[in-house]
């Protein structure tokens, strides 16, 4: 008898701090909706209600939503990115009409995602110019000379000019470090002027306007891409190795220069990665960067004099990394770089037919030189 009144009290025990626990968990359940709802609450009013400030927002035909947020909170537009990213979401906006909108601090998320949904937009495209992946400086400079009214010379001029970076450094630290000040950079900004189509409501464009447009698409996805994989880390000797943005984005160039697919990609960067940690005495050859040193395009033949060029550029005439990009790189290469394979290729060749064979020693390389 005493036996059953123990065990019915271990159950009644057993079953009142289940219900307490059951209990406690739901109170917290509904103090945490509170707290989430008091938090969007303030985040969908208006930054300030007072406000007659307008400010432009210019938004291209490859701008996300997640971008957007960003430069809407960064210009104290809306409270809180994540929240109006949501928000759009929700509310199936996705997709922009491309153009400058005119928005206020006065505003609140829901009309700014009407505009952006209806495509009211302030003013309509004047100046449409694309940037493709792979592109230089100079590339860059005529394809504005073509449909801008900046000239080609003018724009290399204002590229090479160390004040004019110094500039966007203040704007953005973290990405443009001290390494785009070397001297022997051919253009401090090469590699950093990211692909995209880029559109402005006045025909009478900027350098500083254009400029400012394609460091701020390489801030949103490039450098975004490196900084949320926590840099770029590879294996070496069996130890974590990290390099810089500038090197991350100089190798990256070479690779967007000299492969065309997401799988040669990835072991290209490998490739790479070996020869100049486990063995520097092998030069990375990358024929792209003597194209590069001796302003050749990828039509014009290589001579030898060209292979012995001794630009800083050359990967054939220095052991290790270029001093800096070469081109910018698409958001396909920046993925599939950041996080580089751990392989034991060293050599490379391309068959007649296009397709590029690995190997990890000179044996391989002739049997794949023979295919």
């Amino acid at each position: 008898m005493e036996k059953n009144s123990i065990y019915k009290d271990a159950r009644l025990l057993s079953k009142y701090i289940s219900l307490t626990i059951i209990s406690i968990l739901f109170l917290l359940l509904i103090l945490i909706t509170l707290i989430g709802l008091i938090v969007v609450g303030i985040n969908v009013k208006p930054v300030n209600a007072d406000s007659n400030e307008q400010v432009i927002v210019n938004v291209n035909p490859n701008t996300n939503t997640e971008m957007l947020s960003q430069e809407l909170s960064d210009k104290k537009i809306i409270r809180n990115a994540t929240i109006f990213k949501y928000y759009l979401k929700l509310n199936n906006i996705s997709s922009f009409q491309a153009g400058e909108y005119k928005f206020s601090p006065s505003m609140s998320p829901r009309d700014i995602a009407k505009s952006l949904e209806t495509g009211k937009v302030y003013l309509k495209t004047a100046v449409q110019y694309d940037v493709k992946e792979g592109s230089n400086v100079e590339l860059i400079a005529g394809i504005l000379e073509e449909n801008t009214s900046i000239s080609r010379e003018s724009f290399l001029k204002k590229m090479r000019d160390q004040d004019f970076v110094k500039k966007y450094q203040k704007k953005y630290p973290d990405m443009l470090t001290d390494e785009v000040l070397n001297k022997n950079l051919r253009y401090p900004l090469e590699g950093y002027l990211a692909p995209s189509t880029y559109q402005f409501s006045k025909s009478d464009v900027t350098i500083d306007d254009v400029t400012n447009e394609m460091l701020n698409e390489t801030y949103h996805t490039t450098y975004k891409i490196y900084k949320e994989n926590g840099g770029f880390k590879y294996t070496s000797n069996y130890e974590e190795k990290k390099i810089t943005f500038h090197e991350y984005l100089t190798l990256s160039s070479i690779v967007e220069s000299e492969m065309k697919n997401v799988t040669d990609k990835s072991r290209y960067i490998s490739l790479l990665l070996n020869r100049i940690e486990n063995n520097p005495q092998i030069a990375l050859n990358s024929d792209a960067t003597v194209r590069y040193a001796n302003k050749k395009e990828t039509t014009e033949a290589l001579s030898d004099k060209d292979y012995k060029n001794d630009s800083k550029y050359n990967t054939y005439a220095h052991k290790g990394l270029p001093i800096g990009p070469i081109c910018n790189i698409s958001d396909e290469t920046a993925r599939t770089t950041v996080n580089p394979p751990e392989t034991d290729y060293f050599y490379y060749t391309t068959t007649k037919k296009g397709k590029v064979l690995f190997a990890e020693n000179l044996k391989e390389q002739e049997k794949n030189r023979d295919k």
